[in-house]
């Protein structure tokens, strides 16, 4: 089967849901094609719990890797009425799948931003011959996405600044941070960030230090996959 035809299919596949099972969103209507874990509650259990715990009534979180609006709905049933989520994702199918995850929840309080959070505004290209939570920027891919900075899009945008960022873009993570360095230095957010190598570790975690913050590995233990990493401003240094 062609990428191109299994992109179709589960575009199709979009409108067979079940409730989710178990976890923070159990009941919630849940696209079937987007994976077994979301339907079991089970997916990515410490990001989950860091979650659950950092995000308040009336914050604002931005979710950059909106994948396919997991994490985007459970910051927004988190952050209630008062609070908003921006999501930034670029690949047209996860985007369809945020859409109507959503929609048939009845769940409004987001803005999505259909682009790829970097160093840069501007465009570039992505590579979709991956999994709906794999795909990343690449010089190789075949698709052509746009591109923005952090800094760049709440300043155009009048946006208020994150209380809550998650970042988790297959990689990208070092050029996201380079962008967003301004608002970061600005909110203070509580930062959530998924390093997929040892160089965006060894980035990430020198990047905190020197912006005085405290970190903690989630999954020191994991053998394979993210790496996840959250960091607190150390108010000691404020």
């Amino acid at each position: 089967m062609t990428h191109a035809l299994r992109e179709h299919l589960k575009l199709c596949l979009k409108w067979f849901t079940l409730p989710i099972r178990g976890g923070p969103l159990k009941g919630m209507k849940w696209i079937v094609a987007s994976g077994g874990r979301f339907i079991r509650g089970t997916y990515e259990a410490e990001k989950t719990e860091a979650i659950q715990k950092c995000i308040q009534p009336g914050d604002i979180v931005y979710d950059v890797g909106g994948h396919v609006g997991y994490f985007s709905i459970l910051s927004a049933t988190l952050a209630g009425p008062k609070g908003k989520v921006f999501v930034f994702e670029p690949r047209p199918l996860n985007i369809s799948y945020i859409r109507h995850h959503f929609s048939i929840n009845g769940i409004d309080n987001f803005r999505l931003v259909e682009a790829a959070v970097s160093d840069r505004d501007g465009e570039a290209g992505f590579q979709i011959k991956t999994g709906t939570g794999t795909g990343h920027l690449s010089n190789k891919g075949d698709l052509k996405v746009k591109t923005i900075t952090l800094d760049d899009f709440a300043a155009r945008e009048c946006v208020p600044y994150p209380n809550f960022l998650k970042i988790d873009i297959e990689g990208g993570e070092i050029n996201a941070l380079n962008g967003a360095k301004g608002l970061i230095d600005n909110a203070r957010p509580n930062l959530l960030i998924a390093v997929h190598g040892s160089k965006e570790r060894n980035f990430v975690e020198k990047f905190l230090g020197k912006i005085g913050y405290k970190f903690q590995i989630l999954n020191p233990n994991a053998l394979k996959g993210d790496t996840e990493i959250l960091g607190i401003p150390d108010k000691t240094t404020a």
